[in-house]
């Protein structure tokens, strides 16, 4: 085993604190933490713990307002509470480098993927300009991005996701940095897409000889890649240690709870009677939503592609059917022509039995019966509106209810999505992102539809926020007589809420069955790749560990 010296990062009593209004406030208090060489350490909790703010505060990141307090704080034996503006630019990128949650926000729109490298090479390594381009294509090649000479000409906003982060990674190895702190890199992407960032994160630490933190909110990820864990709560170091003691013996009853809620591998069920579906007997067996031969197709460099391609589909009445694929997969596409909100080039779309699209004009919500529950619920609720006004607003629209009854439905809305009746006197960006992923399932109730189509509902919350949400869908769904249409990458949720489910590629639905037909006896070999690509949160079972490690 590779001996290791002294940390590459070392906190002891660090606190960050906030100054407003003549007032201090603290919101990260006598943080205790080490990172090492070759070594990968996992920064855990839930939104508003702390952990992105501690992140932030080694790069000197923090906003204006927001100090950083500590009897230690070290990168490579500096200071950091020192730390000039010109000390500050110095170590970004050559002691420390950080890999963002949103890549194309933290990619320059207006620059090519070669230049933006170009720049880093200039300001912060002794490279010659001449052999510049040709080290920024084999920093590309390291992350294992194919058509160099191609991509290196490429904006970021013609990559996807996965080849961004890749990019960015890139980037910030470029100065090779001592330590690399990765911000939640893989929350937006696939499964199978966050594999292999995972697994090259885990073999550039191994390879560099750098130290990694990595945040994340995501269990099972830290199982499979981190050698220790840090786990916050509300600004506090609740525990640490190595990730199997933390895993398999936690000592603190937060990190127990969240231990509960990690993704585990669905195992094969013992046969039990199906699921009953929330729909009388006596009801004629017309599906609540049939697709017939769906068809939308996309110009992109004068070419045609089909973004969704034959698909036929049906949803009966209490029904849930989970669809699943990569990006581009053409699952979110459909998911917004079955709530009208897109025009199919070709086939039907009925609801009931009714063809909505012989109108031959989009039909938003498809008169009412179905609505939509968005993945960001933020950039779904308007800033400019309390709660109240929002939940409303579907229902007034519709002429269910008079503005003298619209207060005391909404009531009946937050209350049934457990949501406290003053939240009606709120703005959206006053909640937490699970309040507003609530308002907008509130919202859509108000319509009184029969199908709500859920695109990523909680794929950007952390784990105890979308088991809450997912409890939430299950309660409310034969409360309310619904029907959905769930549409997931993370494949732990799509097995915890669906009856069916049903597998794109390529626009195409490559597999269909039920539940446990698609997980436990997959068909196609597309669909055993996702299945494949899941990951465990056992960190007995880990993917990316395979250096022997230091004992915590």
């Amino acid at each position: 085993m590779t001996e290791r010296n002294a940390p590459i990062l070392k906190y002891r009593k660090a606190s960050i604190l906030l100054e407003q209004a003549g007032a201090t406030r603290t919101l990260v208090q006598d943080l205790d933490l080490e990172v090492r060489e070759r070594e990968i350490v996992a920064l855990v909790g839930e939104s508003g713990s702390g952990k992105t703010l501690t992140a932030l505060s080694v790069l000197g990141l923090l906003a204006p307002n927001l100090r950083l307090r500590a009897e230690t704080a070290e990168l490579r034996g500096r200071d950091l509470t020192r730390c000039t503006p010109r000390d500050w630019r110095a170590l970004r990128g050559t002691d420390a480098a950080m890999v963002f949650q949103e890549p194309l926000s933290a990619l320059n729109p207006v620059l090519t993927i070669g230049e933006q490298i170009v720049e880093i090479l200039k300001y912060k390594t002794d490279v010659p300009r001449k052999a510049r381009r040709e080290v920024a294509a084999q920093l590309l090649r390291d992350v294992d991005i194919a058509r160099v000479p191609h991509i290196l000409d490429e904006y970021p906003h013609q990559l996807s996701g996965g080849m961004r982060q890749r990019v960015m990674l890139a980037m910030a190895m470029a100065a090779r940095p001592a330590l690399l702190i990765a911000d939640e890199p893989t929350t937006a992407l696939d499964n199978t897409v966050q594999r292999q960032v995972l697994a090259l994160i885990a073999r550039t630490a191994e390879r560099a000889g750098i130290g990694v933190l990595f945040v994340t909110h995501d269990l099972s990820v830290v199982a499979q890649l981190a050698d220790r864990v840090a786990v916050m709560q509300r600004g506090r170091l609740v525990e640490t240690g190595s990730v199997e003691t933390v895993f398999e013996a936690p000592s603190h009853p937060y990190t127990r709870r969240l231990m509960a809620l990690a993704p585990r591998r669905p195992e094969a069920p013992v046969p039990v009677q199906a699921p009953t579906p929330v729909v009388a007997a006596s009801e004629p067996t017309v599906p609540l939503l049939r697709l017939e031969n769906i068809v939308k197709r996309y110009a992109a460099r004068g070419e045609s592609f089909a973004a969704v391609d034959d698909v036929t589909l049906e949803l009966h009445a209490g029904r849930t059917l989970g669809l699943v694929g990569e990006s581009g997969s053409g699952k979110s596409t459909l998911a917004r022509i079955v709530a009208g909100l897109l025009r199919p080039d070709a086939g039907r779309v009925r609801v009931d039995g009714i063809d909505v699209t012989a109108a031959g004009q989009e039909t938003p919500g498809q008169g009412g019966k179905v609505q939509m529950v968005f993945q960001d619920p933020q950039a779904s609720l308007n800033p400019r509106m309390r709660v109240g006004a929002i939940v409303a607003e579907p229902m007034l629209a519709r002429g269910l209810v008079t503005r003298a009854q619209a207060p005391d439905e909404v009531a009946r809305l937050l209350e049934a999505v457990g949501l406290p009746l003053d939240v009606a006197r709120r703005w959206p960006h006053e909640l937490s992102g699970g309040q507003r992923q609530r308002i907008g399932i509130a919202r859509a109730l108000g319509a009184r539809p029969r199908l709500l189509v859920c695109d990523e509902p909680v794929s950007a919350l952390d784990a105890s926020v979308q088991a809450q949400i997912l409890d939430l869908l299950k309660r409310l769904q034969p409360e309310y007589g619904l029907a959905y249409l769930f549409i997931a990458h993370g494949l732990d949720s799509v097995y915890a809420l669906s009856d069916e489910v049903a597998v794109m590629s390529r626009g195409q639905v490559v597999e269909h069955g039920t539940r446990d037909q698609v997980f436990h006896a997959p068909r196609h070999d597309y669909t055993r790749t996702l299945l494949d690509a899941m990951l465990d949160a056992d960190p007995r079972a880990s993917l990316f560990r395979q250096r022997p490690r230091q004992a915590a």
